[in-house]
């Protein structure tokens, strides 16, 4: 996806919602996050949104904007609307919300998830597409180790699922992280 594709969205979905604010889950809210997400972050062609202020919306963001709507066959793209309820998120992430809206988005804020956020309920679902979209966070230095474990303590999950998400993130700790190699200066020939 693109940041213009999540403008057009917001925008979309407050006219058919009449709500001005939604909360944007899932992978994609890294584009109301950061001004240049990485690439391998945006590979997703799903929006998860929920309207904020009238949830009862669901429905008919459902039937306007999801899978097999005139809106998807347009744009390239579909909405999802997740409840707050479906995934496993850190105590206190609605305090964390961070803000998106520009002159595209037609006066709707969209609610993004702070990434150390958004990590932690990736890491709690634990697919494969999800363990790598948190690992490619990590390794461009997006978030840190120490708040990622500490969003992880406070996640709604068995003890024995945060140990292992704890020994997960050791292990890659203390994996060397792959560097560049310059290529070495060739000698000139007298």
């Amino acid at each position: 996806m693109k940041k213009s594709q999540l403008e057009i969205a917001l925008r979309r979905a407050g006219e058919i919602a009449r709500d001005s604010h939604f909360i944007v889950f899932g992978s994609q809210c890294i584009l109301g996050v950061l001004a240049t997400p990485p690439k391998g972050c945006l590979i997703s062609q799903e929006l998860d949104l929920y309207p904020r202020t009238h949830p009862q919306a669901v429905g008919l963001l459902v039937k306007g904007m999801g899978l097999r709507s005139d809106f998807s066959k347009r744009h390239g793209f579909f909405v999802d609307c997740v409840t707050p309820d479906l995934a496993a998120m850190p105590e206190g992430w609605t305090d964390r919300l961070v803000p998106f809206h520009t002159k595209r988005t037609g006066g709707v804020t969209g609610w993004c998830l702070e990434l150390h956020d958004l990590a932690a309920s990736k890491l709690a679902a634990t697919r494969d597409k999800d363990l790598k979209y948190v690992d490619i966070l990590l390794n461009r230095g997006l978030i840190k180790l120490s708040i990622l474990k500490d969003r992880i303590s406070t996640l709604p999950i068995t003890p024995s699922h945060r140990i292992d998400l704890i020994d997960y993130l050791q292990k890659k700790a203390l994996k060397p992280t792959p560097r560049f190699k310059l290529p070495r200066k060739r000698k000139q020939a007298r």
